[in-house]
């Protein structure tokens, strides 16, 4: 036996996996550690039961954006490099360089690149993995006439799935590249094994005046190779070509094109197409169903719409709901075919779910790995378990508690919700599978005392065996924002799973009372955060809070958890901005990090905006009669309605805006080391581009950001938030605005591509470079063009902005709890202004004059006696519960004047007729009045 062999089979102590032939599940132990150990095995699952081995979806390559570009016609071309100089090239690392005899692909000649793999030991590398770079310099030649590279790669790989290799290209003219973040000039491309195939880059974004090289590089994720492993790659003709560009930047809708929501349109939501330089006067709106082909359901005139982002035509098809497949016609344009439907979303959720199960971690997907992970360890003490399963994070292999619990519960609460309306039973099955999956690795990897993994990096595929170079650990920490996630997990885990699934549902509400105790003992510091970008703030930790003790409320009724919520929802509501800032453009509503109210909350990578609205939307669904819920209330609509008016800076797109922002503020940025590149001046240069809201404040429709750009998560997020205000105020308005943040994801938006890959349209190739490619991903997000606050989405592929992140996906999945299904508010239309049952209608109307005074009328019509009830919000209400007897045909009126407690921010009433909350109307009214 080799020292290696018996290194392994002295610790490794051997659990039995689940049946269908899923591997085990190893925990390393010391012998004083064996007891915890062994709790610790038995309190968790190994893994899902049952979770037999799928295909994962096809990739339909004819609709990515690669298809469209290679089917451009080439206007002009140069070849740089036909492979017959091997001087020419300079090649370095582990591995050789050789250019062959044969010629290939009607005689393309050819260089060959073979990486050396190293099995016993790691590579004498700096970061120890085998690595090699070409590099092709040129006389800084002036490309300024040519805004595509072209190149033929064949790949020949053995043990990974595919190939991933970087494209740089170096320019030292006016500016310089690679750029300062090391983004801009870098490209990255996934190749298919042992197939040729072209691969161009669009470069008219970067500057090329005096270009210097272009180097291609590679290194091998996996530190220690398996027997039978093999990397290597050709390359044939390199050239310069001249192509109609793809728009990359800007408001305006790419030339040519009309912009829509390619995964369609819900039927009762609002819908529109626009463009930027349409010359018909006049669309139509084509149904191509089998029994109405070529159909023409509308013609309409275009409407031309100016607003501060240009001047853009507008095709609004909002009245059309039949049921069906239809495209926009207008004079020789068109769309591709689209739905409209009230499942038009339904395709989006397998995909998204198939993106999911491609991510799984130690489990044996299908074309794309093995059961992975084997010797990833997590310690805590002299205790160790092997942290395998769940999902990978990202581009890498990272994983944590904050992304997978984050995941397991949007998955569970959006199966709770279809299950509820009657929805399609397959989906939701798979929901429940695949959030389970997710359950049980939240269930098996915790110890004793609260202590977690909150995020574990992992960049590299190991070889599974614990005792060797490649292992990796990660310690265990203490960390309230981590247990609070947990717990929420675990409690909807419970309420899902109980009537299929007792045993696990029990498990899951004790790992939830577990968490959720050590939450509550925690206390938040530097040596608890797993990384800087999972550290909470006071407003988030509270929100999660609020969230995770209301689950383990709903399941249990221990008013223990309804107290800590009541107690945490104070935080949310101290923290938020209750006065308008904003001379020229008021807003109030948005939040600070706390209640000191002296940092405002932005975020930029991660996005948890939407966890103070949910929690508060939670607690006033379940306590109407509490002595806060007006407070709850309030901070909603304040909320929603800062949103809604923030998105009017974005017409006609209606993209949410990311933050309020205030001049002054880049002084909080330390002046040596902050994070992520950050400067002061950059910061303030940022900021400064945004639009001005008058003294001071600014409103950016991109969050500041250094060198991690990407907006999905803070975008998708905020979505969220409004959403969930919308279906508790009945608002279709804001419903309808969060329809827009999806569609702008899958197409409608400047560049006309659906950024879900495998959704839609033109969707481009993402940064995913351990796993591969697969349907249902969504990126980091899109980000804006240098300092300034434009959209930015270059065909360029390069980290972060267009990585493969689980985090948006699982932000897409728990959005669609609010828009997929029956019981969702569609967005067709405004505010709900009436309450009716069979004995009683009455609607509202409100005044606010300058002076401050409110004046609020009900007009209602029914049957017999009945009490109306004011509940304000900076408001002084004169006899704030009035009653009426109606008699059928005789409206009864009653007419409130209240008087704004400040004048500088907003007022909202909420009237509750004959004490049932359900039947709630609200009034909402400021002094200010943001211009358009």
């Amino acid at each position: 036996m080799s020292t290696k062999n018996r290194y392994r089979s002295r610790l490794v102590q051997r659990i039995p996996g689940p049946r269908h032939g899923t591997a085990g599940i190893e925990c390393v132990t010391t012998p004083l550690a064996a007891v915890l150990a062994a709790v610790l095995a038995t309190a968790a699952p190994a893994a899902v039961e049952a979770q037999t081995p799928r295909a994962l979806m096809p990739i339909d390559f004819s609709r990515s954006a690669e298809f469209g570009w290679l089917n451009k016609p080439v206007l002009a071309s140069a070849v740089l490099d036909d492979m017959t100089d091997p001087d020419a090239w300079r090649f370095s690392g582990t591995g050789r360089l050789s250019f062959p005899d044969t010629p290939t692909l009607d005689g393309m000649r050819l260089l060959r690149v073979d990486v050396q793999m190293f099995h016993d030991e790691p590579a004498p590398t700096r970061n120890r993995l085998s690595a090699v770079n070409l590099r092709r310099a040129f006389q800084e030649a002036d490309w300024s006439g040519y805004n595509r590279l072209s190149l033929w790669i064949r790949p020949d790989v053995a043990g990974f799935p595919m190939l991933p290799l970087q494209i740089v290209l170096h320019n030292a003219g006016e500016e310089t590249l690679p750029d300062a973040y090391h983004r801009d000039g870098t490209h990255y491309v996934t190749l298919v094994n042992d197939v040729w195939q072209q691969v161009v880059w669009e470069i008219t974004p970067l500057s090329r005046d005096r270009v210097t090289a272009i180097e291609i590089g590679y290194w091998v994720n996996r530190m220690l190779a398996q027997p039978g492993d093999r990397v290597a790659f050709e390359i044939g003709r390199l050239e310069l070509q001249r192509v109609e560009p793809d728009h990359y930047a800007g408001w305006l809708a790419a030339p040519g094109r009309i912009a829509y929501s390619h995964s369609g349109y819900a039927t009762d939501a609002g819908k529109t197409a626009l463009a930027s330089d349409l010359p018909a006067s006049r669309f139509q709106l084509v149904r191509l169903d089998d029994r109405a082909l070529g159909e023409i359901v509308l013609s309409r005139a275009v409407e031309t719409v100016t607003t501060r982002l240009g001047t853009f035509q507008q095709m609004d098809f909002s009245d059309v709901r039949t049921a069906g497949t239809y495209i926009i016609r207008a004079g020789d344009r068109r769309t591709r075919p689209f739905p409209i439907g009230d499942d038009v979303w339904e395709p989006s959720i397998w995909k998204a779910l198939n993106f999911f199960y491609g991510q799984r971690c130690g489990f044996a997907v299908p074309g794309s790995h093995d059961v992975d992970h084997t010797d990833w360890l997590a310690t805590q003490g002299d205790t160790s378990v092997v942290m395998n399963g769940g999902w990978h994070d990202a581009g890498d292999l990272s994983q944590g508690a904050v992304n997978t619990g984050e995941a397991t519960y949007a998955m569970f609460a959006l199966a709770e919700h279809l299950r509820a309306g009657g929805a399609n039973a397959a989906l939701v099955d798979r929901l429940v599978e695949e959030a389970t999956w997710g359950l049980d690795w939240l269930l098996k990897v915790r110890f004793p005392g609260g202590y977690r993994i909150g995020f574990a990096s992992m960049n590299i595929w190991t070889n599974g065996i614990i005792g060797d170079a490649d292992d990796r650990t990660r310690e265990a920490l203490n960390n309230p924002n981590v247990n609070y996630i947990a717990a929420a997990a675990g409690a909807i885990a419970y309420r899902v799973l109980r009537d299929i699934d007792p045993e696990r549902a029990a498990r899951s509400l004790d790992m939830a009372a577990d968490d959720w105790r050590h939450a509550i003992t925690g206390v938040e510091g530097p040596e608890t955060w797993s990384t800087p970008a999972f550290a909470a703030t006071p407003l988030e930790l509270a929100a999660i809070g609020v969230t995770a003790s209301l689950e383990l409320y709903d399941a249990t009724g221990d008013a223990q958890y309804s107290g800590k919520a009541v107690e945490l929802a104070r935080t949310i509501t101290a923290s938020q901005q209750t006065t308008f800032v904003g001379s020229d453009f008021p807003l109030a509503g948005f939040f600070h990090t706390g209640p000191d109210r002296d940092t405002l909350f932005h975020q930029f990578h991660r996005g948890n905006d939407q966890a103070p609205i949910t929690a508060l939307v939670r607690l006033v669904e379940t306590f109407p009669d509490h002595a806060d819920w007006m407070a709850w209330y309030a901070t909603v609509a304040r909320y929603a309605e800062y949103q809604k008016a923030a998105a009017r800076t974005t017409a006609p797109w209606g993209v949410l805006p990311a933050y309020v922002y205030r001049d002054g503020d880049h002084l909080l940025i330390p002046e040596e080391g902050a994070r992520h590149m950050a400067t002061r001046e950059a910061y303030r240069e940022q900021v400064l581009q945004g639009m001005p809201m008058g003294e001071g404040w600014y409103l950016r429709a991109f969050p500041v950001w250094f060198a991690r750009r990407g907006n999905y998560g803070v975008l998708l997020s905020q979505a969220k938030a409004l959403s969930a205000a919308a279906r508790l105020r009945r608002d279709d308005a804001a419903a309808g605005l969060a329809q827009q943040q999806a569609q702008w994801i899958v197409g409608r938006n400047p560049f006309v591509q659906s950024t879900m890959y495998g959704e839609g349209y033109d969707w481009p190739q993402q940064y995913a470079v351990s796993s591969g490619d697969f349907v249902g991903a969504l990126p980091v997000g899109m980000q804006s063009w240098r300092a300034t606050d434009l959209p930015y989405w270059p065909s360029q592929n390069m980290y972060v902005y267009k990585e493969v992140w689980v985090h948006p996906v699982s932000r897409w999945l728990w959005l669609m709890q609010d828009m997929a299904g029956h019981g969702t508010v569609k967005g067709g239309g405004d505010r709900a202004g009436t309450g009716r049952d069979l004995a009683l209608e009455f609607r509202l109307q409100s005044e606010t004059a300058a002076d401050g005074t409110v004046t609020i009328r009900l007009t209602a019509a029914g049957s017999g006696a009945h009490r109306f009830a004011v509940r304000p919000d900076n408001l002084d209400v004169d006899q704030p519960e009035r009653s009426l007897i109606l008699r059928p045909d005789v409206p009864g009126v009653i007419e409130w004047t209240a008087r704004m407690r400040s004048p500088d921010a907003p007022w909202i009433a909420v009237i509750i007729p004959d004490g049932d909350v359900s039947r709630r109307l609200e009034a909402y009214g400021s002094l200010a009045r943001p211009r358009d």
